[in-house]
């Protein structure tokens, strides 16, 4: 049995956020050095920050709330895709790809050639095209993970939320090989909220085959 692996960006106190977006800040409510019964911890931030999905809401106002997701859309068999175009995640180099309908494709791209999360913001990162979204629609994907913080642009988004793709952004993908994995992405269940924080872990298939 292979190991399971843990794809989640670490929350910390002045790590990379969208500019836009709240930042984060931990801190500590009671604590025993103090002469507190126990330890107690507050975090502030948005729920766009680290590893987290993002519900229909974020971008369509009658969208469904985070706590609405279907979560077998983020549960199952997921391909770890190694992207080479050093900007956009294209239609042209995903054509290649033999999926079936359900798919869960994971973008490894060059944003995970470092520790992203501990660097300041950095607008250059490769994201995808919306003639990709278009391909991942036609292909009836299921979910699409990227490796920072934004799957890409307004249309991107709109073209896969409004086909019913979860999105999974922020995951840490930089020790991760390409390939076929099963993969567990557990939302926080916020009511009302646009996406949410979340916990993402995958293992290893040896049997290689059509998604």
């Amino acid at each position: 049995m292979s190991d399971w692996l843990d794809l989640t960006t670490p929350i910390s106190d002045g790590m990379a956020y969208w500019p836009d977006n709240a930042p984060v800040h931990i801190k500590k409510t009671l604590s025993i050095q103090r002469g507190d019964a126990a330890n107690v911890t507050e975090i502030s931030m948005s729920v766009h920050t680290a590893t987290h999905v993002d519900a229909a809401l974020h971008f369509l106002d009658d969208g469904a709330d985070v706590a609405a997701l279907d979560l077998n859309t983020l549960i199952g068999l997921a391909h770890v895709v190694e992207i080479q175009d050093p900007k956009f995640i294209t239609r042209a180099e995903l054509e290649g790809l033999l999926l079936q309908p359900g798919a869960r494709l994971l973008f490894k791209t060059r944003n995970s050639d470092q520790e992203w999360a501990q660097a300041p913001f950095n607008p250059d990162f490769v994201r995808v095209r919306a003639d990709a979204a278009e391909w991942l629609r036609e292909q009836e994907v299921a979910c699409v993970g990227v490796d920072y913080l934004s799957v890409g642009p307004a249309d991107t988004h709109n073209i896969l939320l409004k086909a019913g793709i979860s999105i999974i952004e922020g995951l840490a993908l930089q020790n991760v090989e390409p390939g076929q994995y099963d993969m567990v992405c557990l939302p926080l269940k916020i009511v009302g909220a646009d996406g949410a924080p979340a916990r993402v872990i995958a293992r290893k298939r040896e049997d290689f085959g059509p998604q």
